[in-house]
C-alpha cells in the first residue's frame, strides 16, 4: 500500500455535488468524485470504463482544508451555436482556495497514477475544464503508507503565503472516508459509480471530520501562482 498526495490551489475551483443548468453550486470542499475524475483524466481512463472507474473508486480518500477560499458566484450568460440565447444561470466557485489530497491503494496502481500526474494524458483542473490548478498538483507519494488521514497530519501547510501572514492561528480540519459504525460519520453523496455521459451516477460513503491544532508558521512546498501576484508592482 502507497499514499498519493496532491495539492489542489487555484484561482477558481469548483466542487459541485448536484445541479441544474441554471444554478450549479460548489462544495466547501474537494469532492471524492472529482479527484477520482481528476485522477481518470491523468491515466487517460475513458468515461465508459466501468472497471477502471471502480479500480479508482477503491481509494480510501481524506482532504486537508489548507486555505479554505472564498465563495463567490458567477452570472452566467451562454449561447447556442447558432446564437439563440440560453437560460441564465449562476455558477459558484471557491477562489484563493488550496486544499491537500491524499488517497491510499495498492502501491502498483499510486505509481501508475504518480507517473501520470508527470505525464497527464488530458489538462488537469480543479472541479470544470475552467479552473486549472495554480500549481502541479502532485506533492507526494509515501510508500508502505496505508492512512492517508495519517500522512495528512504530518504535511506542512500549504496555503499561500499571504494567507499565513494574515491567518496565524487557522485550524485545518480533515475530512475522511470513515466506516459506517461511526457514529460521527456524515453521509456525502460523491461517491463515483458510473461517468457515462448521460449516465452519471454517485452513491453515498460515510465520511468524518478530524481537527486539526492551530497551525502556526508554514510555508508550502514548492511554487505557488499567488507569490507573484503578491510581489507584483504597477
Amino acid at each position: 500500500m502507497s499514499v498519493l498526495v496532491l495539492v489542489l490551489a487555484g484561482p477558481l475551483q469548483s466542487w459541485g455535488t448536484t445541479g441544474q443548468h441554471t444554478y450549479r453550486d460548489t462544495q466547501p470542499l474537494p469532492t471524492k468524485s472529482a479527484v477520482i475524475g481528476l485522477l481518470g483524466a491523468a491515466v487517460g481512463l475513458e468515461r465508459t470504463d466501468a472497471a477502471g472507474l471502480a479500480e479508482l473508486a477503491a481509494l480510501t480518500y481524506a482532504v486537508r482544508s489548507d486555505q479554505p477560499g472564498t465563495r463567490v458566484r458567477d452570472f452566467h450568460t451562454t449561447h447556442t451555436r447558432d446564437g439563440r440565447p440560453m437560460p441564465l444561470s449562476n455558477r459558484f466557485y471557491l477562489a484563493d482556495a488550496a486544499f491537500t489530497a491524499a488517497t491510499a491503494g495498492p502501491a502498483p496502481l499510486i505509481d501508475r497514477l504518480q507517473l501520470a500526474l508527470r505525464n497527464p494524458a488530458h489538462p488537469l483542473s480543479l472541479g470544470r475544464r475552467s479552473c486549472p490548478p495554480a500549481r502541479h498538483p502532485l506533492h507526494s507519494v509515501h510508500s508502505n503508507a496505508t492512512d492517508p488521514v495519517a500522512v495528512l497530519t504530518t504535511l506542512p501547510w500549504q496555503a499561500a503565503p499571504w494567507y499565513q501572514r494574515a491567518h496565524p492561528d487557522h485550524r485545518m480540519t480533515i475530512h475522511h472516508d470513515a466506516p459506517l459504525t461511526n457514529p460521527a460519520a456524515r453521509l456525502h453523496h460523491d461517491h463515483p459509480a458510473d461517468f457515462t455521459p448521460g449516465r452519471r451516477r454517485h452513491t453515498a460513503r460515510p465520511v468524518a471530520t478530524l481537527a486539526l491544532p492551530a497551525t502556526g508558521p508554514g510555508r508550502p512546498d514548492g511554487p505557488d501562482f499567488f507569490d507573484a501576484l503578491n510581489d507584483w508592482t504597477p
